[in-house]
């Protein structure tokens, strides 16, 4: 059990994710530029499956930039800062970036659920699959987060630095 909670912790669930993500958008683009080269026709279903990989990878790893500190940022200000004053906008900026991912998550939410029925041009497919993308993401933002608000405001020491 405490490898599978290593493997979602450690951020290796959404790389193995991003990775299939990445391949789901390259090889429908490469076979509809195949078929349109030398066919001269094209699928609509596999350009809906690049494009909603494609926002897949664009909104479904905000949590794995929070947790790699990825993020964009101010650090270039932050970093002119004494030690104190850096701990206290590190934990603003969680703050802020766990407040804006809640937001995201609850929009992302909505418009999950109603789009459940609403489809991609042309497909059956859902166009529920791209806005799951934001439920993910910003879920594992605001969990991410949350972990790390907690950390900071407890001091918990982990691998000898203090987080």
């Amino acid at each position: 059990m405490k490898r599978i909670i290593d493997f979602f912790e450690s951020g290796k669930f959404e790389e193995l994710l991003g990775s299939l993500a990445i391949i789901i958008v390259i090889v429908p683009v490469t076979i509809n530029v195949v078929k349109r080269t030398f066919f001269g026709s094209y699928s609509v279903t596999l350009e809906a499956i690049a494009l909603l990989a494609y926002v897949w990878i664009g909104y479904g790893f905000f949590g794995y930039l929070c947790k790699k500190d990825a993020h964009v940022d101010v650090k270039f200000i932050v970093q002119k800062a004494s030690p104190g004053a850096r701990k206290v906008l590190d934990f603003l900026r969680e703050v802020i970036i766990l407040a804006i991912a809640a937001y995201l998550f609850y929009w992302g939410c909505k418009l999950f659920r109603t789009n459940i029925n609403r489809y991609a041009t042309g497909t059956k497919i859902p166009l529920a699959v791209g806005y799951a993308s934001i439920v993910f993401g910003y879920g594992t933002a605001v969990i991410r987060c949350l972990f790390s608000i907690v950390r900071r405001l407890f001091h918990k020491k982990q691998g000898g630095g203090e987080q």
